[in-house]
């Protein structure tokens, strides 16, 4: 049991590099960029970046996904087919955006970018020629290509900036930074493993593709409603100035864990997968993914969420503030969002993405919410409280949605403890109004006990009750092989000799 806890554990280390080092990199971006660039254009930065991803996330087709879970049989023609994929669908959003540009810029508030905007589709057509093999040997956990691909890329982006800024002074520095990080990224990943040759491409596993993946373009339409059209909301409201304000300290919160999330993503899949298709050991492991998401995203978003106010403006500068209120809802926003990402990764292992589509839309109403009472009382906090609302009402269609998966009343026995000490530790940030450190250390010790009993519980009852039965699988597989040799050894090795 030692042994596969020590296994998992360095899965996840080698696992986290590429998210982790991403994380720090982009922090180190967007420090630079709040230093260099004006408010305003700091928010047309990232007016640029959120229609970048809200055009990838309406046309993702899940690609990285169905390389992930149909990595085992034909993987050449798997690879070949998620590549001319992507290309495809890069060609056709790189038109999309040239012809839409003006239209897309006015919908973000930044309608003088519009010529910025119409030169974004390079960006995602420089990324489709990857070599998908980075991301399909992961089955097998090996997370070092696409860390070294992803970071080198990152890394060419980040070196570029300064040069750049002597020449473009404005927001189209993002621009360029994103075409050099893309590029760089692409030819590594060509670099650090080869592609396998494809003579032709076998139409059924194409067809499989589509499958999989067409069902999640309507999901980017929920993705988008949760990751990007609160931007929308901001930046039509509160200009861009008010744009660059929220958007960095709303991810200063959120990102971490979305990182986190994505390491886990990465252990979590191959983890479900290799359960097997056994009802009980499915839903234990599947139960496992859900708790253990859960205290993850509470350790994490806890600490984030209490200092934020104060982070906010040590990172970007003194002009950038936020209030307690505005940290203590996005500390449930993280917390919540870090917690969808368990449903969806079971449902994504099931096949289950037209359910995955539904828990995602709903997020929607939230946003419709946070719109309403920006409009009443003309603050952010009030974009950040529909966000709150969105991803629980998701969270709670998710476990619905995947109630015949795992084991849903011990989820929410130990989901509601965790639950609960988040909401105490955000309710004294909020009553707390920034008198000082003394009630925010109390509420961090007191959140962070009871999760850590709660997780005492839940290795106890759940993983070790998983472990055992994996261990001694090994265990009678070792010694049949042992027996074998032995066996095998007394038959060809002359007397006197034998073992």
């Amino acid at each position: 049991m030692v042994v596969s806890l020590r296994r998992y554990a360095t899965r996840l280390s080698s696992a986290s590099l590429s998210s982790v080092g991403e994380y720090i990199l982009r922090f180190l971006r967007t420090m630079l960029l709040s230093r260099l660039l004006s408010p305003h254009d700091l928010g047309a930065a990232v007016a640029l970046m959120a229609i970048l991803a809200s055009c990838e996330m309406i046309t993702d087709i899940g690609l990285d996904k169905f390389v992930m879970v149909s990595g085992t049989e034909a993987r050449a023609q798997v690879v070949a087919v998620a590549r001319q994929m992507a290309v495809g669908r890069a060609v056709l959003l790189s038109l999309a955006i040239a012809l839409l540009a003006p239209l897309i810029a006015r919908a973000f508030g930044a309608g003088e970018e519009r010529s910025a905007v119409a030169w974004l589709g390079l960006v995602p057509l420089i990324a489709s020629f990857r070599n998908w093999r980075v991301v399909q040997v992961q089955l097998n956990y090996r997370y070092g290509p696409e860390a070294i691909a992803n970071l080198g890329g990152r890394l060419a982006g980040l070196a570029v900036l300064l040069p750049t800024y002597m020449v473009v002074k404005d927001a189209r520095l993002i621009l360029i930074n994103l075409a050099i990080e893309a590029a760089v990224s692409v030819l590594l990943s060509y670099v650090l493993v080869p592609r396998e040759r494809v003579l032709s491409i076998d139409p059924a596993v194409r067809r499989e593709a589509m499958r999989f993946g067409l069902p999640l373009m309507a999901n980017g339409i929920g993705l988008l409603a949760l990751k990007q059209l609160d931007q929308i909301i901001v930046s039509n409201l509160f200009g861009l100035s008010g744009l660059a304000e929220y958007s960095l300290s709303l991810n200063l919160a959120i990102i971490p864990t979305s990182v986190m999330q994505q390491v886990g993503g990465k252990i979590a899949l191959p983890f479900v997968a290799r359960a097997g298709s056994a009802p009980e050991g499915s839903a234990q492991a599947a139960l496992i993914v859900m708790l253990g998401t859960m205290v993850a995203a509470a350790l994490l978003a806890i600490p984030v969420g209490l200092t934020l106010d104060r982070l906010v403006p040590i990172a970007y500068g003194p002009h950038y503030q936020v209030s307690t209120g505005f940290a203590a809802l996005a500390m449930l926003a993280a917390f919540i969002r870090f917690c969808r990402g368990g449903p969806n990764l079971i449902l994504l292992q099931h096949g289950r993405t037209a359910r995955l589509t539904v828990g995602n839309l709903i997020t929607v109403v939230g946003l419709i919410i946070g719109f309403l009472l920006a409009l009443r009382f003309r603050n952010r906090e009030s974009v950040v409280a529909g966000l709150v609302i969105g991803d629980l009402l998701s969270f709670l269609l998710f476990t619905h949605l995947i109630r015949k998966h795992l084991s849903i009343p011990a989820m929410w026995r130990h989901g509601a403890v965790i639950g609960t000490a988040v909401a105490f530790a955000a309710a004294v940030l909020w009553l707390d109004g920034g008198a000082g450190w003394l009630p925010r250390g109390f509420a961090l010790v007191i959140a962070n006990l009871v999760i850590g009993l709660d997780a005492v519980f839940i290795y106890r009852g759940v993983i070790r009750r998983y472990l055992r039965p994996q261990a001694e699988n090994v265990a009678e597989r070792g010694a049949s092989e042992r027996g074998t040799v032995l066996e095998t050894s007394a038959e060809i090795l002359p007397a006197g000799h034998r073992i």
